[in-house]
């Protein structure tokens, strides 16, 4: 196995070795094909090492595009979709946060190249910069910057929630997703209805668990083969009001469903359901 290992990784390296002597239709294709592979195996702790190997691989090549085509918004936004994934679940907690904000940066990128450049140009600024989320309608580029932006902010903890409000921050992410819903509440099998749950369920100051559990029923209901959807409801909702035996049975669904297409992130949420049965037992 360990051999195995070995040749896989001397192939990613000999795959990413003549990119600059391929055209960026090629390189894109060979990324998008990695990345693909990547979401449609399933997460195991034993072959991490092998999915994390060719996720990386895909950014080299997307990032390769990037020196021929800098405002490729497809590459941007695939960046920014990777950087989520490889921080969200392959990182060390102590690394997440700087590869987020990569993602955030790609993201925004994006956006910007789509939006009125009179905006672009007060893009700092609260009024232009949700004056060109209400015109875009690029939902990858909007969600995925949404999404390495919001999981910086949570891995900061209080503190960073709380700053994170006071920047205003909050009202921007909150446009950002509420435009996602706009556009396809059903992107990434219902990744809007989460993002938005997760959004209520951290602020601050406006915390609604009403709405959390609103959005998370319509997920699981719509897709219910997406495993994250049920495990963000035990996480954000059930676990919250401390309903311990309804968590304990959602999070046994998790374990027990079928691995599914979305094999990637389902194996990582039964992976995660596991652990949090374990903190519930009992309770």
């Amino acid at each position: 196995m360990l051999g195995l290992r070995w040749w896989t990784l001397l192939v990613l390296v000999a795959w990413a070795m003549p990119a600059l002597a391929q055209s960026p239709a090629e390189l894109i294709a060979q990324a998008d094909a990695l990345f693909e592979e990547v979401w449609f195996t399933q997460y195991t702790l034993s072959d991490a090492p092998e999915l994390q190997a060719k996720l990386e691989t895909a950014i080299n090549l997307y990032e390769s595009v990037l020196a021929q085509d800098a405002e490729n918004t497809h590459v941007l936004n695939m960046l920014s979709r990777c950087y989520y994934t490889l921080a969200d679940i392959f990182l060390p907690e102590k690394d997440k946060s700087k590869f987020h904000e990569k993602g955030q940066e790609y993201g925004e990128r994006s956006m910007k190249l789509q939006s009125d450049p009179e905006l672009v140009a007060k893009w700092t600024s609260s009024d232009p910069f949700l004056a060109a989320v209400r015109g875009l309608t690029d939902v990858e580029a909007l969600f995925w910057t949404y999404s390495n932006w919001a999981r910086k902010v949570e891995l900061g903890g209080a503190v960073g929630l709380l700053a994170a409000a006071i920047r205003g921050d909050d009202t921007k992410l909150r446009a950002l997703m509420e435009r996602c819903l706009e556009l396809d509440r059903g992107y990434i099998s219902g990744g809007p209805l989460r993002a938005l749950a997760g959004y209520w369920a951290e602020h601050p100051f406006s915390k609604d668990p009403e709405k959390v559990r609103v959005l998370l029923e319509e997920a699981i209901a719509t897709y219910p083969d997406y495993l994250e959807n049920r495990l963000f409801y035990v996480e954000y909702y059930l676990i919250r009001a401390e309903r311990w035996a309804e968590a304990r049975e959602e999070l046994q669904k998790v374990i027990d469903a079928p691995i599914g297409v979305d094999a990637l992130e389902n194996g990582y949420a039964k992976i995660r359901a596991l652990d949090l049965l374990g903190q519930v037992e009992g309770k």
